[in-house]
């Protein structure tokens, strides 16, 4: 599998609910919230969320940039950053949250949504601003949870959550 270069792109997110931030780069140091879920056998009321994709109103808009690699139609999502997890990839986690790890075989993928909730990829998209919805490819939308003192969670709306619609400014075109 390889990366089709004409279908890649570099761009900015934003969604209806603000920018997004990871906590770590926006806090510079471990970020954590009070648990929202039962776990057995912890006593622990806190939650590492440091690496987690976040939405807030009042996070820098160039935080972020994002990588999308197309392979076969789909898209791998890389955090372009000037500082921590840059390079890492966007992936779903064990508790539903969308965060930044490094790159593996065990990745997520996702596919970019038009308004009528077609797939669609870079060469069927004229022009640098689009308003799309982005999903797993297990089909989950990306959503957003758990409002806290960093904002929403992004998720894929597995547990609960709103859809978010994510204005997508692509950058650089054929990007690698």
């Amino acid at each position: 599998m390889s990366t089709n270069i004409e279908k890649s792109f570099t761009a900015r997110l934003q969604t209806q609910y603000g920018n997004l931030h990871v906590p770590r780069i926006s806090y510079g140091q471990k970020t954590f919230i009070k648990r929202w879920y039962y776990e057995a056998f912890t006593f622990d009321a806190h939650v590492d969320v440091s690496n987690t994709l976040c939405v807030h109103p009042e996070a820098p808009a160039d935080q972020l940039r994002f990588h999308f690699r197309c392979i076969e139609d789909y898209y791998f999502i890389y955090l372009l950053t000037a500082s921590h997890y840059h390079n890492y990839a966007i992936s779903n986690e064990h508790r539903d949250l969308i965060s930044a790890f490094t790159d593996n075989a065990d990745q997520t993928s996702y596919n970019l949504l038009d308004a009528n909730n077609r797939i669609v990829t870079l060469d069927q998209l004229n022009g640098d601003t689009h308003n799309l919805k982005i999903q797993t490819r297990g089909g989950r939308k990306l959503s957003v949870r758990e409002n806290s003192k960093v904002g929403g969670l992004v998720c894929t709306g597995k547990e609960g959550g709103q859809v978010l619609d994510f204005k997508l400014d692509i950058i650089k075109r054929g990007a690698k």
